[in-house]
């Protein structure tokens, strides 16, 4: 079967690795292109197993790939045409398997996505996909449809796809308490995989919000201990509700990052989502708030200890990070935050 994930742009080399990771020695993968935000690969074996993905946003069955396609509108034909033949036998298979009830006559809803400068709308692009599968004797349903049905077209590349996955899949159950501007749990997992876990672990999240990235460390396996604070008691209240009473052992702080009550050389690990330029209102406080987190940091890490943080403020940031003469930049992403360009900076000692 024909798969795809929809990926954070950015994240499109972690999310391959994660893939290849889990699966490849199973001999059921086969990956078959990498496109931006986007990954298409056949697997054999159970999907209901693709849908544990942590760098995933959405999981999809391909039910037509079309290559080539063009700015005419002849080519919405070439794309739903073979629709009205298609064998849904192993497709409604894949869906039961995922836990998609499926009925003799199936409602289904049509979502649209294009981009690129076409001779046709969104909204006619939706339309010839809903004709094709209503000629098969399904019906249209705006809510609590049986399928997901997504209709899009980037670049050369169409693709009509079955959504497999639920919201949760990228917004993860244990989210129970949220904060404005949270972090994206895939990103979150992104940045944990970076720091290159192993289990012995001291992981520290010095502005830890809602407890995104210590989650999603705790959940990737074995640690020696999980530090989080923050300067704001909802950000620590949101990460106490998120946790529970699993993962142990751990300990959460109201502090300031400018001064952290830690030990020189105590740290393995510090992932962080440095704050945005919105969230704190000015230069002069953002670079003071840098400038004292980054020698605080340094302080705390131990001499073979990796950091991995995230900002939007990228001429600051290095600015700054030229200042700490023994850090070093060992790799950098470029990632969609909210819409917005950030920067994820894997960071050792010299």
């Amino acid at each position: 079967m024909l798969y795809s994930i929809m990926i954070n742009q950015g994240l499109e080399t972690i999310a391959r690795q994660e893939l290849t990771e889990r699966f490849n020695d199973t001999g059921h993968l086969k990956i078959l292109d990498r496109k931006p935000q986007r990954l298409l690969f056949q697997y054999t074996g159970n999907p209901r197993d693709l849908l544990s993905l942590r760098t995933a946003e959405h999981l999809f069955l391909v039910l037509k790939q079309m290559r080539k396609m063009t700015r005419s509108r002849s080519s919405l034909a070439a794309l739903s045409g073979p629709l009205s033949r298609f064998n849904f036998k192993e497709a409604f298979d894949c869906c039961r398997q995922v836990g998609i009830n499926i009925r003799k006559r199936t409602s289904f809803r049509v979502t649209s996505r294009l981009s690129g400068k076409r001779n046709f709308r969104r909204r006619d692009l939706q339309q010839v996909v809903e004709r094709a599968f209503l000629d098969r004797g399904w019906y249209l349903a705006k809510s609590n449809s049986a399928l997901d049905v997504w209709a899009e077209v980037h670049g050369d590349d169409g693709y009509i796809s079955i959504k497999l996955s639920k919201n949760d899949m990228a917004q993860r159950p244990y989210k129970q308490a949220h904060i404005p501007a949270s972090l994206k749990p895939t990103i979150a997992y992104s940045m944990a995989r970076l720091s290159r876990p192993h289990p012995e672990d001291v992981f520290l999240d010095a502005m830890c919000g809602a407890g995104t990235i210590l989650l999603e460390r705790a959940l990737m396996g074995r640690y020696r201990y999980l530090i989080g604070g923050d300067i704001f008691a909802e950000a620590l209240d949101a990460t106490r509700t998120n946790f529970g009473r699993q993962h142990q052992p751990r300990q959460f702080f109201h502090w300031d990052a400018r001064t952290l009550p830690l030990q020189p050389n105590t740290v393995d690990k510090i992932v962080c989502n440095l704050p945005f330029g919105e969230t704190i209102g000015n230069l002069p406080q953002l670079t003071n708030l840098y400038r004292q987190s980054l020698r605080e940091y340094e302080r705390v890490l131990k001499s073979r200890g990796r950091m991995v943080l995230l900002t939007s403020q990228r001429a600051l940031f290095e600015s700054e990070l030229k200042q700490r003469r023994t850090l070093k930049v060992a790799q950098r992403l470029t990632v969609d935050v909210r819409g917005m360009r950030a920067w994820i900076y894997v960071i050792r000692f010299a």
